[in-house]
């Protein structure tokens, strides 16, 4: 298998499409306050994440199956679930739950991202030792934290936003 970087190929491909969906999905989240699928930007977010999500179940650089895959999978039922609330209404609550299921991608795409950043760097002395060390694990509570804001918002915004 070829290594750039100590990386494989699916490995770079997961990489980059996720940061490139984080960062998109940050960017629609502070431009149309949800992320569907309606948009453009919206689509792209939902295929760059899928594509992450499944390059995921093929890394396997830390042993056997473990709590990124099953983020991953975690992450593509969430899309699922977000693209079918678009589509079909439920007793009145698809948009919040496509909201929050769009929303929730987010965050199972920045746990295992911030996991790597904080145990890979520096190279040489990362921050982290493990998933388990506490500034990961308070970085952890603090993204579940903002996301539960945001969601708070996010409700009040569309139930707010389909009465004016």
């Amino acid at each position: 298998m070829t290594l750039i970087f100590g990386i494989s190929v699916i490995g770079w491909m997961h990489t980059i499409t996720g940061s490139i969906a984080i960062v998109l999905g940050l960017y629609i989240l502070w431009q149309y306050k949800i992320i569907s699928s309606r948009l453009t930007s919206g689509k792209i977010y939902i295929i760059l994440t899928a594509l992450s999500a499944a390059t995921s179940l093929l890394i396997f650089n830390k042993g056997g199956f473990n709590l990124a895959h099953l983020l991953g999978i975690i992450t593509i039922v969430a899309l699922l679930v977000g693209y079918i609330c678009e589509r079909k209404d439920f007793f009145g609550l698809s948009s919040y739950v496509q909201a929050a299921s769009y929303s929730s991608t987010l965050l199972f795409s920045l746990i295992p991202g911030m996991s790597e950043i904080f145990t890979r760097l520096p190279a040489g002395n990362p921050l982290a030792d493990s998933i388990f060390d506490p500034i990961l694990q308070k970085t952890f509570l603090f993204l579940t934290f903002l996301f539960f804001c945001l969601i708070t918002y996010q409700s009040y915004w569309i139930r707010f936003k389909s009465k004016a």
